[in-house]
């Protein structure tokens, strides 16, 4: 009976590790916050599943697809999602948000619900009517390298990492999945004048705008008093017991979640369960863009005067347990898109045609205190009628901001002097790219590099104009445009080089190791015309060669921001509630696939 015992123990040994070197050998990267990263650059570097030559043959297709919330009676469209590896043990996860004000904890490999929340609302009869039924996306702790979308499996030798867990490697080589690297990231920040205050109704000091949820006592200075913090601390989450030293040890670690009342959540990536009290952020019933947590700070921005909220910028500070919050008002046009993170913690935020009060900005890319949100420089063009966020690359020895306007022209500013002496001069300024009653109305543009050679990709609605490229035929309805960022002598400059095919209504693209992940969001039944599903199709990020495409089968259109891609996987997610997985298959699909 021993003997069996024993024989039994050393089974189930020999199983555990080859499931753990199983998982670790499905490799894949990671989707930490909307766009990709905090620069939002919607790009994953390096994926050891998809990539052009693997595209250029059979076996990407879809692998499962799932109605979520049917069970609750819930149809709608999703965010983003945002990946968990190695969360429960060894099952990789994505936390996605959805109609109803759900979240959803799913198993990447067949679409397995881990977990489902539905968020308790307060006075939720009372929110308006145009806050909507979808929270926006969730997001985590992104570091300020390019090291968010790396390979996890990627690093030097050493000690074995935790199965999806990885550890700290050269740069370029992968980061900690929930590592927050506060040290290095709080030295490369501008320090905050110690006791500078945020006066009440000063926007210029980064003080709560109009609308904006009370203040506690704890919020009335910039910075708040913290203990020391280990490297690995991750704001929210429980402390370890002990350091992972096992092959089946189990990392922690958060999602945050805003709700349609405006109160921030800390859930666990185990549970989906608050860690924390909800704590106050953004004004009750607002719409707000993509959210990013960098270092202890959480920052979203409100766009679209639901609920008389105004357009600005919001900070709140995840490591106090008063969670102040400090906000910057635009006083003039519309937030357009999210905020991003230069490498160096500057925050950047686009703004788009209106009229100014006060200092207010309008047509206009402004960087922000990190701490205080005070605007510390600026560019404004009266004719730079923003659509997108920025978004942020290194080209040599500088960092690079780049934005569309509604017309297509793609502007490109220097992080550390925006505008020059005089506000106004931009480093390059492409050509428009949308013809005539064409526009770019995505939140964001999409960037990648290869060598020294990177590479913009905008999505325009409608015709494109004249001097766009038509590589893969005339797209009337619309679709995306790749330009290649040229430099001669420091001077820049923008050409088209290839486009996408035609599609109905574009998602800001993706690219995955090389791939241009391309979306036509479809269109609704109109007089004469039958609706359009959603259509996915690959190209050759190089030469804009299409290598794929999903054909007929969502049938569905694709809700506004629901492309993203993490762990060798691209998703879709529907405004009927279906969420579509594509992916190569593999040995991941042995188990039965939900359909």
């Amino acid at each position: 009976m021993r003997a069996h015992r024993w024989s039994l123990l050393a089974l189930a040994c020999i199983v555990s590790g080859s499931v753990g070197l199983a998982q670790v050998g499905r490799g894949g990267t990671r989707w930490f916050v909307p766009l990709a990263d905090a620069q939002r650059t919607s790009w994953v570097r390096v994926d050891d599943k998809i990539s052009v030559a693997a595209l250029s043959g059979p076996g990407f297709a879809e692998q499962w697809h799932a109605r979520l919330g049917r069970a609750a009676g819930v149809s709608g469209g999703f965010g983003q999602g945002v990946t968990a590896s190695g969360v429960t043990l060894f099952v990789p996860m994505s936390v996605v948000t959805g109609a109803g004000d759900r979240v959803y904890g799913l198993d990447n490999d067949n679409g397995f619900v881990v977990w489902e929340r539905a968020l308790d609302l307060e006075e939720a009869a009372t929110l308006p009517a145009c806050a909507g039924a979808v929270t926006a996306a969730a997001t985590r702790i992104v570091p300020l390298d390019a090291s968010a979308t790396a390979n996890p499996l990627a690093r030097p030798a050493g000690p074995p990492g935790v199965g999806y867990r990885t550890q700290l490697g050269r740069p370029g080589e992968g980061a900690p999945v929930d590592v927050v690297r506060r040290q290095a990231q709080a030295a490369a920040r501008p320090a905050t004048p110690p006791g500078s205050a945020v006066a009440a109704g000063s926007p210029a000091a980064g003080t709560p705008a109009a609308g904006a949820p009370a203040a506690s006592s704890a919020a009335a200075t910039t910075t708040a008093t913290t203990t020391a913090r280990p490297p690995g601390f991750i704001p929210g989450a429980p402390p370890p017991a002990s350091p992972p030293t096992g092959a089946l040890a189990r990392p922690s670690g958060v999602v945050y979640v805003i709700a349609r009342d405006g109160r921030l959540r800390v859930l666990g990536l185990t549970s989906g369960k608050d860690l924390q009290r909800p704590a106050r952020f953004l004004p009750r019933g607002a719409r707000w863009t993509a959210p990013v947590a960098v270092d202890t700070t959480l920052y979203a921005a409100t766009t679209g005067a639901c609920g008389g909220t105004p357009d600005a910028v919001w900070a709140i500070d995840l490591d106090s347990d008063a969670k102040p919050v400090v906000s910057w008002p635009t006083n003039g046009g519309p937030v357009a898109g999210p905020v991003a993170v230069t490498s160096h913690g500057r925050l950047l935020v686009a703004v788009g045609a209106g009229t100014v009060t006060g200092d207010g900005k309008a047509n206009a890319i402004v960087a922000l205190d990190p701490k205080t949100l005070a605007v510390t420089d600026w560019f404004t063009r009266p004719d730079a009628d923003f659509a997108t966020g920025p978004s942020v690359f290194r080209q040599g020895d500088r960092e690079i901001v780049a934005a569309a306007t509604k017309d297509g022209r793609v502007v490109l500013l220097d992080a550390a002097s925006l505008g020059g002496a005089d506000h106004a001069t931009a480093l390059a300024t492409s050509v428009p790219l949308a013809g005539r009653g064409a526009s770019v109305t995505r939140d964001a543009i999409a960037l990648w590099q290869q060598e020294a050679t990177t590479q913009i990709l905008v999505p325009v609605s409608g015709p494109l104009a004249t001097a766009v490229p038509r590589t893969n035929g005339l797209a009337a309805r619309g679709g995306v445009v790749a330009l290649a960022v040229r430099e001669t002598s420091g001077t820049l400059a923008l050409d088209p080089v290839w486009t996408s095919g035609a599609l109905t209504a574009p998602a800001t693209p993706l690219i995955v190791n090389g791939v241009v992940f391309a979306l036509g969001t479809g269109a609704p039944a109109r007089a004469g015309a039958a609706a359009t599903g959603a259509t996915l199709h690959a190209y050759d990020g190089t030469t804009g060669t299409r290598l794929w495409s999903s054909g007929p089968t969502m049938t569905g259109r694709a809700s506004t921001g629901s492309l993203w891609s993490g762990l060798g996987q691209v998703y879709v997610g529907t405004e009927s509630g279906m969420l579509h997985v594509f992916g190569v298959d593999d040995e991941r699909y042995a188990i039965p696939r939900r359909r």
